[in-house]
C-alpha cells in the first residue's frame, strides 16, 4: 500500500488599467490538494486504488458591489474536481472507476459523477460503459467546472428562480487494447435531463504506425442532435531520416453547443483548415522548422434579408499563414526558443513574435526563465481595430528536493485595451510518495 500526497498553491496578484482609464484589482489564491491510496488490496493481480482532487479558490480583490451586480460571482469556491475508486485487472479483465471523474475523449471533456466500466475482450478488443450525472456548477455547491458549454439555460420559472436539472449521461464505446502500433475508440454519448436531449454525439479516432518512421492519426466527431460533423481531423507525421521530420493535418471544425444553447443560431458554416510543418535537426541540440497554412471558411453570400453581401462569395473566404521557429539547447542548462508567425487574408492581419529561455544556475536547484512577446493586428472588418502589443515575464524556480519547489513569475503586457497590464504569480509544490 502506498499513499500520494501532492499540493499546489498559486497566489496570483494583478491590476488592469482598462482603456477607460479604470483600474481593476485582484488578489487571488488557488490551492490543489491531492491525495492518493494506492495498491489497498496488496495483491499485484488486482489494483484497487482511491484518488482525489479538492481546489479552492478565494479573490480578495473582488468588492461588495461586483458580488451584487455580477451574477453567479464568488469570492469564495471550494470544488471537488475528482473523487474515486479505481480498480484495474479485476478477473484479469476488468477496469472499474466509481465516483466524481474527468473523462476527455473525441467527443467532450466532461465532469462525471458515476461509473466508467471497461470490459477487455479476447482480439483486442474493449467495451465500455459510462452512467452517471454530469457535474455542473449550476446547484453543485462544491462543483466548480471549466468543462461546461456555454450559452445554455439557467432560469426557466415563472418566479424567474435559477433551477437546476440533473443531467444523466449514458455512453459506451468500443476500444483496442494490447496493440502496439494501433489505438482506437468508437464511442456515443448521449446527456439529458426531463426526456430533453442535452447532447447526442458519436464520436471515432485511431493513431496508428504503420512504419516505423510514419505516424498517422485521425477522428471525427458527430452530433446527432445538430444532424453534422462538428469536427474532423486527420493528421500525419513522417521521419524521413535523423535529421529532418514533417507534419501536415487538416482540421474541419463547425462548433455545437448544448441541445438548448442560444450559440446554436450563430453556426452556419465550417472551418476548413490544413497546415504542414517540416523541421530540421542542425545538430543534436538545435533545430529549426518552418511552415504555412491554409484556412477556408464557409460563407453565405446574402444577408437574413435575402440581399447579397459585398465581397462574399458563396465558396468562401480565405486566410493565409507561415511560421519559423529556432530552438537550441544548452546541455543541462537550459535552452533559448524563437517563434514567428504571420496570417493575413480573411480577418485581417496579425504577426507574432516570440522569444523564450531558461537557465538553470544550479541544475535541479535553482533556475531562470524569462519570454518576450510583441503582436501586431489589424482588423479586416473593423478598420479602426489595430494595433500593437507587447509583454514579457520573468521568473524563477527553485527546488528544494525532488519533492518540493517554489517559483515566482512577474508579468507585464501593454495593448489598446489594457493599456498597462501587471501580474505577479507565486506557486509553492508539494508531491510526497509515503
Amino acid at each position: 500500500m502506498r499513499f500520494h500526497v501532492s499540493s499546489e498553491t498559486i497566489g496570483d496578484a494583478y491590476q488592469l488599467v482598462r482603456s477607460d482609464n479604470e483600474l481593476l484589482n485582484r488578489r487571488r489564491l488557488h490551492q490543489y490538494l491531492g491525495v492518493g491510496a494506492y495498491n489497498l488490496l496488496e495483491d499485484e493481480d488486482h489494483q484497487l486504488s482511491f484518488v482525489t482532487l479538492m481546489r479552492f479558490d478565494t479573490d480578495l480583490g473582488i468588492t461588495d458591489d461586483e458580488l451584487d451586480n455580477v451574477n453567479g460571482l464568488k469570492r469564495d469556491q471550494l470544488s471537488i474536481q475528482t473523487f474515486y475508486l479505481d480498480a484495474q485487472d479485476l478477473w484479469g479483465a476488468v477496469d472499474l472507476r466509481l465516483g466524481r471523474q474527468l473523462h476527455y475523449d473525441t467527443i467532450d471533456f466532461m465532469m462525471l459523477d458515476g461509473l466508467t466500466l471497461t470490459t477487455r475482450l479476447p482480439g483486442h478488443v474493449g467495451v465500455e460503459i459510462q452512467a452517471g450525472i454530469e457535474a455542473d456548477n449550476e446547484g453543485h455547491n462544491y462543483t466548480y467546472s471549466q468543462f461546461e458549454l456555454d450559452g445554455t439555460r439557467a432560469i426557466d420559472t415563472e418566479d424567474a428562480l435559477s433551477v437546476t436539472t440533473t443531467k444523466i449521461v449514458l455512453g459506451g464505446a468500443l476500444v483496442t487494447h494490447g496493440m502496439h502500433r494501433f489505438k482506437g475508440r468508437v464511442g456515443y454519448r448521449r446527456i439529458f435531463s426531463d426526456a430533453q436531449i442535452n447532447q447526442e454525439k458519436v464520436a471515432a479516432s485511431f493513431t496508428s504506425r504503420p512504419l516505423d518512421s510514419l505516424y498517422v492519426n485521425a477522428a471525427a466527431s458527430y452530433d446527432l442532435f445538430n444532424d453534422y460533423f462538428d469536427t474532423v481531423r486527420v493528421g500525419t507525421r513522417t521521419r524521413f531520416n535523423d535529421a529532418s521530420e514533417a507534419e501536415l493535418q487538416y482540421v474541419r471544425l463547425l462548433p455545437s453547443f448544448d441541445a438548448d444553447s442560444i450559440f446554436n443560431i450563430f453556426t452556419s458554416e465550417p472551418l476548413n483548415d490544413v497546415n504542414a510543418r517540416t523541421r530540421y535537426y542542425l545538430t543534436r541540440s538545435s533545430w529549426v522548422y518552418v511552415g504555412g497554412m491554409v484556412r477556408m471558411f464557409g460563407a453565405d453570400p446574402t444577408n437574413i434579408d435575402g440581399e447579397a453581401i459585398p465581397g462574399v462569395e458563396e465558396e468562401g473566404v480565405r486566410a493565409y499563414g507561415a511560421m519559423l521557429g529556432w530552438t537550441h539547447r544548452y546541455g543541462v542548462r537550459g535552452r533559448v526558443s524563437f517563434d514567428a508567425s504571420h496570417e493575413s487574408g480573411y480577418g485581417g492581419d496579425r504577426t507574432l513574435l516570440d522569444l523564450d529561455g531558461r537557465y538553470a544556475l544550479r541544475p535541479g536547484v535553482l533556475e531562470l526563465d524569462g519570454r518576450v512577446t510583441g503582436v501586431i493586428f489589424a482588423d479586416e472588418l473593423q478598420t479602426a481595430l489595430q494595433a500593437a502589443g507587447g509583454g514579457y515575464q520573468l521568473g524563477m524556480r527553485y527546488l528544494v528536493d525532488r519533492r518540493a519547489s517554489l517559483q515566482l513569475m512577474v508579468e507585464q503586457n501593454f495593448n489598446a485595451i489594457h493599456t498597462n497590464q501587471f501580474r505577479v504569480f507565486a506557486v509553492a509544490d508539494l508531491d510526497l510518495w509515503m
